[in-house]
């Protein structure tokens, strides 16, 4: 089994989630994506909505979905957790499957400035989906030695939305319901979260 990996801070998740699952499926790039929220990025130094309220929208908007697993080992670590951390405890876990991390192309272009990036690869093979103003290009890695051959690009992924943007809306009284799960923009409304 392929499974693929998609972590992040989830704050809140979001139709372009959605839409980087259901590419990774449909193209046939994993069998199951596993979603790891985590506790809090190392690269943030806080997240707008706590752990518990992140992880609870990431289990509204994809509780119902059969190839998609919700893992939720970084939150219930209650601690900030490295990504190689967290694939070198999956793959002994998941010994005998292959894993991908999924990353966009933001991500591709500081990928060297990552905690272990040479093993990471050595763990999992990239999937890599573009993003607006980003290049899609992993020639940067050929000079540090990594395999490009275990990195995927995926230039047809086309999803402008990002979470950053969506708080920004509702912290100016928007609620932008074609960005939002029904089901998450209820829980973000019932909760009062980031200022609804």
């Amino acid at each position: 089994m392929i499974r693929a990996v998609l972590g992040g801070s989830f704050d809140p998740v979001h139709t372009g989630h959605i839409a980087m699952v259901d590419h990774i499926l449909v193209n046939g790039l994993a069998d199951l994506v596993m979603l790891v929220p985590a506790w809090r990025s190392p690269h943030k130094t806080a997240q707008a909505a706590s752990p518990t309220d992140r992880l609870a929208m990431v289990k509204l908007a994809f509780s119902h979905r059969d190839s998609v697993e919700i893992d939720d080992r970084e939150i219930a670590g209650g601690r900030v957790a490295y990504t190689v951390d967290t694939l070198a405890e999956m793959r002994s876990q998941y010994a005998d499957d292959e894993l991908r991390l999924v990353i966009g192309a933001d991500q591709l272009a500081v990928f060297d400035a990552w905690y272990r990036p040479g093993r990471i690869l050595e763990l999992v093979e990239l999937v890599v989906l573009a993003r607006p103003g980003h290049q899609l290009d992993a020639s940067g890695l050929v000079g540090q030695g990594w395999p490009t051959d275990r990195i995927h690009l995926c230039p047809d992924f086309h999803e402008p939305v990002a979470s950053s943007e969506i708080r920004a809306m509702i912290g100016r009284g928007e609620l932008p319901a074609e960005f939002l799960p029904p089901p998450v923009l209820e829980y973000i409304r019932r909760e009062d979260l980031y200022g609804v």
